[in-house]
């Protein structure tokens, strides 16, 4: 009864009654607290913006009174984070939920330490350690760890214990730093590619060289986040060098040895799989890579970050492949999920440039809609598309490339041959500008060669292609996965485009 008399001493009747779970649903009768209003208008998409949630109170939005209610509300919303049902729900696999046990564990037993409960504190770790020992949760596991062999030092002296835990606690202490170095190698890696696809060679000399900080470890630790950020630095290094075929290998080694582990993270061989995609469209692979996109998508939740990214590859695989119907219904779904509003905004931007091709095959009858298809992409606005993708419009050698080519697109279909002619113009001098012949981009040169002759050819047809053709060809004889440019640059085959050039052009 010691531990439970320890226990006794800080609570009261008063912290019980004050236990309140939001989400509870109210008894018929029951008037509606204005939090619980709030919340179930949210969890029902009734409210959006803080106008309309305090629409909803009958309160200024600028005043002080709805000011304190949001920062109230949001308060009352983190206690029930504690009492989620992780144990019965789907979106949760058992390692998640052992995470998510464990941690908040890690909660009750700092409570317990600050209020000196010590024997229910070295109660509450042993059972945790153990747990987080199999999980691969190291934080947890360490901090448990190093109680312990305290533990059985000061407050209760067993020799044999403190041996046991300091091997714990210096393991858990070398995976804990691996851990580190390695999710910080991976972060140093992708950090300079989130807004620019035009520096890979430097990604690739950057990510070579932290990889000769990660080997020491690489021997000795085998927790989750480790082998996760070990691989992703080796596969950022050869993704940089357009390497696809070693890329993906290191995509195999790495899936097959998270899943040799006791313990399962979906998202980590997620992010695997989906870059093994892109490598497989980039080899040619279209029908194995939409395949096992389909595949990935069951390891993400729903509406999820990841799930964006899975969909993502899913349009860009598809668009590559000329699956066109795929694309748009994949668009489509994204477009309409309500989740999509709170991505990044440099999210935003690259699903804005998937938007526009979706809506050039859209508008060029390249798709067949069925009955029930929205027609959202047809209401697709260049100037607007143009104002949605600031960061990339400045990326000069990379996603800037796809943007100025589907602007001609819009503006050949559109018959605008005037605002047509200035364009190319403007992708003549723009090609000399940032493409040296030795400098990569290869087939984007190319690309940009064969078009520019449009205007010479004053749009006539049988002039364009003859003027365009010897350039075409070097490009049919490019694979589309040469060693040169970032895989998100060619988003349709040039050659396939300029087929469709071809047929937008007057005789």
């Amino acid at each position: 009864m010691t531990d439970l008399l320890e226990l006794a001493q800080i609570m009261d009747g008063y912290k019980l009654r004050q236990i309140e779970v939001l989400t509870r649903p109210l008894r018929p009768g029951i008037q509606e607290s204005r939090y619980r209003l709030m919340y179930h208008a949210l969890a029902n998409g009734d409210v959006h913006t803080e106008d309309e949630a305090a629409q909803l109170l009958g309160l200024d939005v600028k005043g002080r009174p709805f000011r304190r209610f949001l920062l109230e509300f949001r308060r009352r919303l983190y206690a029930p984070l504690l009492f989620l049902d992780t144990e019965s729900s789907e979106q949760f696999n058992v390692t998640q939920k052992a995470n998510f046990e464990c941690l908040r564990k890690l909660g009750i037993f700092q409570t317990l330490l600050h209020r000196k409960c010590f024997i229910n504190a070295a109660m509450l770790a042993a059972e945790i350690v153990e747990i987080a020992a199999q999980n691969d949760v190291t934080l947890v596991a360490l901090e448990m760890a190093t109680y312990l062999k305290r533990y059985f030092v000061e407050q209760e002296p067993n020799p044999d214990k403190y041996r046991y835990y300091k091997v714990y606690v210096d393991r858990f202490r070398f995976d804990w730093e691996a851990e580190n170095k390695a999710l910080e190698c991976y972060s140093a890696v992708i950090a300079p590619a989130i807004k620019k696809k035009s520096n890979q060679y430097d990604i690739a000399l950057k990510s070579k060289e932290l990889l000769n900080i990660l080997e020491p470890y690489s021997s000795r630790c085998n927790t989750i986040l480790f082998l996760a950020g070990y691989y992703g630095v080796i596969l950022t290094e050869k993704m940089s060098l357009f390497a696809w075929k070693k890329a993906l290998d290191i995509c195999d080694i790495a899936i097959e040895r998270l899943r040799s582990k006791s313990c399962f993270s979906p998202r980590m061989i997620g992010f695997f799989m989906i870059n093994k995609t892109t490598c497989l469209s980039m080899l040619g692979q279209y029908e194995e890579a939409i395949k096992l996109n389909i595949e990935c998508a069951n390891f993400e939740v729903y509406g999820s970050r990841g799930w964006f990214v899975n969909q993502d590859v899913q349009v860009s695989v598809a668009l590559r492949a000329g699956e066109y119907s795929l694309a748009h219904s994949v668009a489509e779904k994204v477009i309409s999920n309500p989740m999509f509003k709170l991505m990044p905004k440099i999210m935003h931007e690259s699903w804005q440039i998937l938007f526009s091709y979706v809506s050039v095959i859209q508008s060029i009858g390249k798709v067949k809609l069925k009955a029930n298809d929205s027609i959202v992409f047809q209401q697709f606005k260049l100037n607007k598309f143009l104002n949605d993708v600031p960061t990339y419009s400045k990326d000069k050698k990379g996603l800037n490339i796809p943007i100025l080519i589907v602007q001609l697109l819009f503006l050949l279909h559109q018959k605008e041959y005037e605002q047509a002619h200035e364009r190319l113009e403007a992708l003549r001098k723009y090609r000399v500008k940032h493409f040296r012949y030795d400098a990569g981009n290869f087939r984007t040169q190319l690309f940009l060669k064969a078009i520019t002759t449009m205007a010479g050819s004053a749009f006539n047809k049988k002039k364009f292609i003859k003027k365009s053709q010897p350039f075409i060809e070097q490009l049919r004889n490019t694979p589309i996965g040469y060693p040169d440019q970032h895989y998100k640059i060619e988003i349709i085959p040039y050659t396939l485009i300029w087929n469709w050039m071809v047929e937008m052009i007057d005789q």
